[in-house]
């Protein structure tokens, strides 16, 4: 049964104590024709909670219920205390995760002016031309048209620069996502991601995505930490990129219980993802890398949507008949250390299933047998360049890996 219905209704397969009430003069034929309606009401409402986002498994499902939860802002910015303090208990995970791309995911301009130099280039689109511009009062956009121009100051980049960059931008004391961003491997700039031609005869509309309330609590929870005040989009207070109290919530009490020595209190006051069940945990993931509920209730979500590793790895069929602990997202990539890129440094991670049960049995025989997950017939090594391959997405000009898990067979299109 697909997830979505499997984790929708409670009590699946009790039967009602009572007999449903049939009005004389009903027909066989009428009792079909009120079950048709019946249904379609069902499925209506099934529809409708689909769209308001009421279904468990979405982001926001989580961050409604009790408890932490990423881009969740119940706590107030007091309440934070930031990754150094952190780092003096816990000095191997803060070291590491420094390094880490959520670490870097996000840079305040004013904070970092050096980081301007990178960007160069100047792309025309349509009757637009864009090009960022360095002055002594920081870095702007500068949109070009028909001898006309508008210059927008850059408040925040996004991204850790591997694939690229986009910006925020003010303008008529708004946020705008940037028409245009960097990218690593062309060392240039194009159209941002999910952004269409501007429409002519406006300069100020040309700049980029208006970003609503809404759109920019998403976009900053994702990418910086502390970044609410009393549950409202606080972005003098936000700390740039994704450290320890993003993912563990707000440590104020955490760290008083730890110097009163009070050692049960100091466990319940921080929370720790290592104990959320395996669903749970890439769903934990998922709240800024997209879980399968996300993607299901937003369908414009499907676009790229290989970018989006929880809700690949979910439509795995190995996760779906398993949702096995060392099908995580953590199983194979620690949040404290850098991402390892060599694709053999996996390997142990796939073969800790898939592995002769006993000498003389594999592939789909041993499956059959013991109930074990196959050993693949070709190779022991570099598992996903084949099981996981790589896709080339042209709007993002980079590749990524695909997590959907899987054989894949010469020619096969994309899964979506």
């Amino acid at each position: 049964m697909p997830l979505l219905f499997r984790r929708s209704f409670r009590g699946e397969g009790k039967s009602s104590a009572r007999r449903p009430i049939i009005p004389i003069g009903w027909s066989k034929r009428s009792t079909v024709s009120a079950f048709v309606c019946f249904a379609t009401a069902l499925l209506a409402a099934v529809g409708a909670a689909q769209v308001s986002h009421e279904l468990p498994g979405s982001t926001e499902d989580h961050v409604a219920a009790k408890g932490w939860w990423p881009t969740k802002a119940a706590s107030p910015n007091k309440a934070y205390v930031g990754e150094s303090a952190c780092g003096k208990c816990h000095a191997q995970e803060f070291s590491g995760q420094a390094n880490t791309s959520m670490a870097k995911a996000a840079v305040r301009v004013s904070d970092r002016p050096e980081n301007a130099e990178a960007i160069s280039g100047k792309l025309e689109n349509g009757s637009y031309a864009y090009r960022f511009v360095t002055t002594n009062t920081g870095l702007s956009l500068e949109v070009e048209s028909v001898g006309k121009s508008v210059s927008s100051k850059v408040l925040w980049m996004f991204g850790a620069g591997v694939h690229g960059r986009s910006y925020i931008v003010e303008g008529h004391g708004e946020l705008y996502e940037a028409q245009v961003s960097s990218f690593s491997s062309t060392h240039n700039l194009d159209l941002t991601p999910g952004h269409t031609k501007a429409l002519e005869g406006s300069l100020q509309n040309a700049l980029g995505n208006r970003l609503s309330v809404r759109e920019a609590t998403r976009c900053f929870a994702c990418h910086t930490t502390a970044w609410a005040t009393e549950r409202r989009l606080d972005l003098e207070k936000a700390v740039p990129g994704v450290h320890c109290e993003a993912c563990h919530g707000p440590g104020i009490d955490h760290i008083k219980a730890a110097e009163n020595h009070l050692t049960e209190t100091t466990t319940k006051t921080i929370f720790n993802p290592a104990h959320l069940t395996p669903s749970g945990l890439v769903d934990f993931c998922g709240s800024c890398h997209r879980t399968r509920m996300d993607v299901v209730l937003n369908p414009t979500l499907s676009v790229s949507n290989i970018r989006f590793q929880p809700y690949r790895l979910q439509k795995s069929r190995c996760w779906e008949q398993t949702e096995d602990a060392r099908l995580t997202c953590t199983a194979c990539h620690d949040p404290h250390e850098p991402m390892a890129r060599d694709v053999s440094s996996y390997d142990q991670k796939c073969l800790s299933c898939h592995i002769l049960q006993r000498e003389g049995t594999q592939g789909s025989a041993a499956h059959s047998r013991t109930g074990s997950p196959s050993v693949c017939p070709k190779a022991t090594t570099n598992c996903v360049s084949c099981h996981m391959p790589k896709y080339n997405l042209p709007e993002m000009h980079s590749q990524f890996t695909d997590h959907f898990i899987r054989v894949v067979r010469t020619g096969e299109p994309y899964p979506n």
